[in-house]
C-alpha cells in the first residue's frame, strides 16, 4: 500500500517503522492479553471456588517484564517521551534545534546504560539462580529483554533523530 501524497523517503520511512512497530505492536498486545485473563481468572477462581492460580502472581511478574520491555520502543516510534515544550517552543529555532539533540544525546545514553546494567544484571541472576517465590521461574529472561528493549530504544531514538 503506498500512500500517493508521500515522497519517496517518506515512503521508505514508514516502510521500515513498519516493520519494526508490527511484530513489537502483535507481541504486547498477546502478551496484555494474557496477563488479562490470568488475572480474571485468577480473581474468579479465588472468588466463586476459593482456588486460587498456583503461582499466578509469578506468571504476572514475568509477563509483565517483557510487556514493559516492548513498550519502550514502542513509546519511543509513537513520540510518546516525556517532553515540556513550552520554554524552548519560545526560544529561537536554532536554540531548540540544539536542545534537541543535547536531549537526544542524553535520552540514548540513559536507555543504553539502562540496557547494560539489565544485560549485567541478567548474567548475575543467572549466575545466582535468581527466580520467583513459588515457581522457581528465572529472573534472567527478564533482565535480558529489559535489556533488549531499551538497546533497542536508544537506536530508534537516535535513528528518529537522523531521520527528521
Amino acid at each position: 500500500m503506498s500512500e500517493p501524497h508521500m515522497g519517496a523517503s517518506a515512503q521508505h520511512n514508514t516502510a521500515w517503522r513498519r516493520w519494526v512497530e508490527a511484530p513489537l505492536v502483535i507481541c504486547g498486545a498477546t502478551l496484555i492479553f494474557i496477563l488479562m485473563g490470568l488475572s480474571f481468572s485468577d480473581a474468579l477462581l479465588r472468588s466463586l471456588f476459593n482456588k486460587p492460580i498456583f503461582g499466578a502472581n509469578d506468571y504476572a511478574q514475568i509477563l509483565l517484564s517483557f510487556a514493559v520491555a516492548i513498550s519502550f520502543p514502542l513509546c519511543v516510534m509513537s513520540g510518546r517521551l516525556i517532553a515540556i515544550d513550552t520554554i524552548t517552543d519560545m526560544m529561537p529555532e536554532r536554540v531548540q534545534k540544539t536542545l534537541d539533540w543535547l536531549v537526544t544525546i542524553m535520552g540514548v545514553v540513559i536507555l543504553s546504560y539502562l540496557a547494560w546494567r539489565a544485560f549485567s544484571n541478567a548474567l548475575e541472576a543467572a549466575m545466582f539462580g535468581e527466580s520467583t517465590l513459588l515457581l522457581q521461574l528465572p529472573f534472567g529472561p527478564s533482565y535480558y529483554a529489559v535489556a533488549a528493549g531499551s538497546g533497542l530504544s536508544a537506536v530508534l531514538l537516535l535513528v528518529e533523530r537522523f531521520m527528521r
